[in-house]
């Protein structure tokens, strides 16, 4: 499809206002105070670590939970700060191509989604990102060559785990063990 560059130029346009819309909303108090109480709130009494997420250490996961998510009580209201300003920049850039309905009810339909899972699993986040990069504004095809490189580089070191790294896990059930392999 041929995109008319008056059409390119407005897009261009939303989407500087759109970063204009992350500073209004990180300067303006109220907004920022009432997502960081419900946040600490929200992390203070739902946290909840899944047994199997704490204990199968052939996933990425165990791992991020382990090392970086466990380490210290206080990582995860750390990380408040990085989660609200990525927030407000995925609002910023929805709106810029879609109505503030549909914004919501995006975020509605992911809440939906991932809330009421009990484990920590990347699965659950594929269908909510692919619907999230149809639906911004494209980058110019450096940035999209670029993240498909990061792409390729993420799956590649995930083959060369599964196919190289292998666990083995006594089994009372069975005779011999079976190696048990390193996955998403």
């Amino acid at each position: 499809a041929v995109v008319s560059t008056q059409s390119t130029g407005h897009m261009v346009q939303r989407l500087r206002h759109s970063h204009m819309t992350v500073l209004y909303y990180v300067f303006k108090p109220v907004h920022v105070l009432l997502f960081f109480v419900s946040a600490l709130l929200a992390l203070y009494l739902f946290k909840y670590e899944h047994p199997y997420l704490l204990a199968d250490n052939r996933h990425y996961t165990f791992y991020i939970w382990r090392k970086i998510l466990n380490r210290t009580p206080l990582i995860m209201y750390y990380l408040l700060p990085l989660c609200f300003y990525t927030f407000l920049n995925m609002v910023a850039l929805l709106s810029t191509v879609h109505s503030k309905f549909f914004t919501l009810l995006y975020f509605l339909c992911v809440a939906s989604q991932i809330v009421p899972q009990g484990l920590l699993e990347f699965r659950y986040f594929i269908l909510p990102y692919i619907l999230y990069r149809l639906h911004v504004p494209q980058h110019s095809w450096v940035v999209l060559f670029l993240e498909l490189c990061q792409y390729t580089l993420i799956n590649l070191i995930t083959v060369k785990l599964f196919l190289n790294k292998t666990f083995d896990w006594d089994s009372p059930n069975e005779l011999s063990p079976n190696p048990q392999r390193f996955m998403w």
